[in-house]
């Protein structure tokens, strides 16, 4: 058994600043006598070991003090029960000041008479001291936890500030603003699941008659699918210029242009990350053309007066086979149709809303009714208007506050079905 330490404190002066005042109680001690030290409240409350004391002494014993110092005995017993010291507090026959101390209740302070007999005083501060071990070690352990936790916590806040700056960074890779160009509008509805996305899509001109674009969806969730958002956006080619197009240019056509990107994603050792579905445009604004090619995306729909028709273009998923063909259709887009484009973050999105089929049909896809309310009432205002209920429509929806995947809509509506002309310099090879 190892030898406790025992901090025992009595006012200057008083009878119980001579040590044989305490020798009844130390000789009574259970075990190895204690290893002694003797103070004044004043050297406790001035020392620097009274900030940590729970690092020196197992067990303090305080002699009666006379009711004029109660101030100094209450700032006495705060600094010890601050430093986690158990202390034993030896009352006089004072009922005054008994009384006074009746509402003192610090938690870890213990009072008995100074007249009781000194083997139960040995023995509570015996008691004391022996728990203080598992005091300490809880103490060290709530000092561990509170130091992990403001790790954590400050961990948590670099995380979340380049999350911020990672969402960003991969806005500003997308369309500041949508193409302006007379015989076609533009609208789009974007919203990530998280900080980032793994949606990403892109609106351009590509010349006076034409207009590019694409929506991709990589595979997965968080930083790597936004990173590779990032890659697909800088990789997938629209346009060639130089001398083997007599000095024009060449507008890439859909269907090769998800084959060099498909290619390069094959190649890559990103793993499962560099998966991704796509779909890929180019509308000639002066005839309501549109041609279209997919890769394992959902297919693009033509939303009208009489519904929403799906249009029927597939392909193999970006970054698996690299040397698949993709095939591209065109389309002559109505004046009184929008032809959207989605990921199938919309389709999960409304899954809630399911209808199902007549008998021996299949269940139309809730995301249908939806896209035809674009076409409907307000609605038909303007393709922003359009947007705007569509927006309505998801945020109506349960669970619209904390939705599953990220979802991204571009609309595209003719305004102005012209003749084609001859351009003499943009040349579309299929």
């Amino acid at each position: 058994m190892h030898s406790h330490s025992l901090l025992l404190i009595a006012p200057a002066g008083s009878e119980a600043s001579r040590p044989g005042w305490w020798e009844p109680i130390l000789r009574a001690w259970p075990g190895v006598p204690p290893r002694v030290e003797h103070l004044t409240p004043e050297q406790v409350l001035s020392t620097s070991r009274a900030l940590k004391p729970a690092q020196t002494w197992d067990a303090a014993a305080v002699a009666p003090f006379p009711p004029s110092q109660d101030p100094l005995l209450y700032k006495l017993a705060d600094v010890l029960q601050q430093a986690l010291v158990p202390t034993l507090l030896l009352l006089d026959e004072n009922p005054d000041h008994n009384a006074r101390l009746e509402g003192f209740n610090p938690g870890s302070i213990v009072t008995q008479r100074a007249s009781a007999n000194p083997l139960l005083i040995a023995g509570l501060l015996f008691g004391l001291a022996q728990r203080q071990s598992a005091v300490r070690a809880l103490d060290q352990t709530v000092r561990m936890t509170q130091s992990f936790q403001g790790e954590t916590a400050a961990e948590i806040d670099r995380l979340h500030q380049e999350l911020l700056l990672a969402a960003k960074v991969q806005r500003d890779f997308l369309p500041k603003r949508m193409p302006m160009l007379d015989g076609l509008g533009c609208s789009v509805l974007y919203r990530p699941a998280g900080f980032v996305s793994g949606d990403t899509y892109d609106v351009c001109q590509l010349d006076e008659y034409h207009v590019g674009f694409f929506l991709a969806d990589a595979m997965g969730h968080g930083v790597p699918a936004a990173l590779m958002t990032l890659y697909i956006s800088g990789s997938i080619p629209r346009k060639e210029i130089g001398p083997g197009h007599n000095g024009g240019y060449r507008l890439i056509p859909p269907a090769e242009s998800l084959k060099r990107l498909n290619a390069e994603l094959a190649d890559s050792i990103a793993g499962p990350a560099r998966f991704a579905t796509a779909i890929c445009g180019v509308a000639d604004v002066r005839t309501g053309l549109i041609t279209l090619a997919a890769a394992g995306h959902p297919p693009p729909l033509r939303v009208g007066p009489h519904g929403v028709r799906p249009i029927n273009v597939s392909g193999m998923l970006l970054g698996v086979v690299p040397d698949f063909e993709y095939q591209q259709v065109t389309v002559r887009l109505e004046e009184d149709e929008i032809l959207v484009v989605h990921s199938d973050g919309i389709e999960s999105a409304f899954a809630r809303s399911a209808r199902p089929g007549e008998a021996g049909t299949p269940p139309i896809p809730p995301h249908f009714a939806n896209f035809a309310r674009m076409r409907r009432g307000d609605a038909l205002q303007s393709l922003d208007a359009a947007m705007d209920q569509l927006a309505d429509d998801l945020d109506a929806q349960t669970g619209s506050l904390h939705q599953d995947d990220d979802v991204t809509v571009l609309a595209f509506q003719s305004t102005c079905v012209r003749e084609p002309t001859r351009t003499g310099q943009a040349q579309m090879h299929r």
